[in-house]
């Protein structure tokens, strides 16, 4: 699977490779796989689905040492013995009893559980679209196997996969999960393939920009020194009021910033924009978008008198693009505001380089 095309939103062009990447930062597995982070697969984007394929493969084969994870689920049926609970309606309206046979309502152990079948379609797609003969055949293997167990063969969708649980006792599956969510996530063809898919979703710009901003995030948290930590999730602010009427926090917007990056001495309020970072004006020129401007200018505001890190606060505009460069900044009322690109069409020790940046500069004298 050799990744060429590009996913397109607006003018802004991303090759694969690096969506690739972004998905890699966004999974749980590689912020969870320390050992996955030192193989250095950000240097070779390219081998990236083989490398996740093996990590899956070598998962479900652990796995299979033991046995194959079963699930409680619910059926209904009917039966010439009584198992769990009757279904006394139905039972009656069919006049089952007459034919010696009742309605029952019963948990079933199962291996054809949601899990077993998102693993089933992670391979489906691996066997399909890996590049390396040897773990095509490991998986379509693998795929037959989990058919013998009772795994339905119907593949699941990649909001399927996310809603996918692991309880506290499931340890043994996770990594196995997780490289299947990966996978499933990754299984996007190139523009100029035109393979018919049903992820048109993941192409769809509000989808890339949720990721955009979950790679973000998720880099930042194995990847920054010890002494920084990364906020989990968007984190809401309240406006600094006072002497509001009864009704005002009702209808206040709640502010919520993407990414929060702190230390013992600073804070770091970070805004992921998935658009152009300047754009023509009526006066023909290119500017900064004044609303992303005054956004962040509120964010940043109103960390006044919040706590110790208020005075330090500043923000960051990131924004993704293709061979464009920006990187301007301006202290405004005691905070310093960053307005900076990273170009998602370069090498991936580029893309690393220009998010370490911002951590890099914070230091630099206002």
């Amino acid at each position: 699977m050799t990744p060429t095309g590009t996913i397109t939103s607006g003018i802004t062009k991303i090759p694969v490779r690096n969506l690739w990447l972004l998905m890699l930062y966004a999974s749980r597995l590689y912020q969870r796989d320390k050992l996955l982070r030192e193989r250095g697969v950000e240097e070779n984007p390219e081998d990236l689905f083989d490398l996740i394929t093996d990590i899956l493969i070598t998962a479900i084969e652990r796995r299979l040492q033991r046995s194959l994870g079963r699930q409680y689920h619910q059926r209904t049926d009917t039966l010439t013995r009584v198992r769990g609970q009757i279904d006394v309606l139905a039972t009656e309206s069919r006049k089952l009893l007459a034919q010696g046979r009742v309605a029952c309502r019963f948990a079933e152990l199962t291996a054809n559980n949601q899990r077993n079948r998102l693993l089933h379609t992670a391979l489906v797609i691996a066997a399909r679209r890996t590049s390396q003969p040897a773990l095509k055949q490991r998986a379509r293997r693998l795929t037959e196997v989990l058919t013998q167990y009772g795994v339905s063969p119907q593949l699941v969708s990649a909001r399927e996969a996310g809603q996918v649980t692991l309880g506290r006792n499931d340890r043994d599956d996770v990594e196995a999960i997780d490289a299947a969510r990966l996978l499933i996530s990754m299984n996007i063809p190139a523009e100029h393939d035109g393979k018919a898919t049903n992820r048109e979703p993941e192409r769809h710009a509000a989808e890339v920009r949720r990721l955009y901003e979950a790679a973000v995030r998720g880099f930042y948290k194995v990847s920054l020194p010890p002494e920084w930590t990364v906020a989990e999730g968007e984190t809401r602010h309240r406006w600094p009021v006072s002497e509001a009427t009864d009704g005002l926090h009702a209808v206040l917007p709640v502010m919520k910033t993407d990414i929060v990056l702190e230390t013992s001495d600073h804070r770091v309020i970070i805004e992921t924009k998935f658009a152009d970072a300047l754009k023509p004006n009526q006066y023909d020129s290119v500017k900064l978008s004044r609303n992303h401007i005054f956004q962040l200018y509120a964010y940043v505001q109103s960390q006044h008198e919040r706590d110790h890190l208020s005075s330090t606060a500043e923000g960051v505009l990131l924004y993704p693009v293709v061979g464009q460069h920006l990187c301007q900044a301006a202290t405004i009322q005691g905070h310093r505001y960053r307005f900076m690109t990273v170009d998602l069409g370069s090498s991936a020790a580029s893309i690393r380089d220009a998010l370490l940046r911002i951590v890099r500069d914070v230091d630099v004298p206002r």
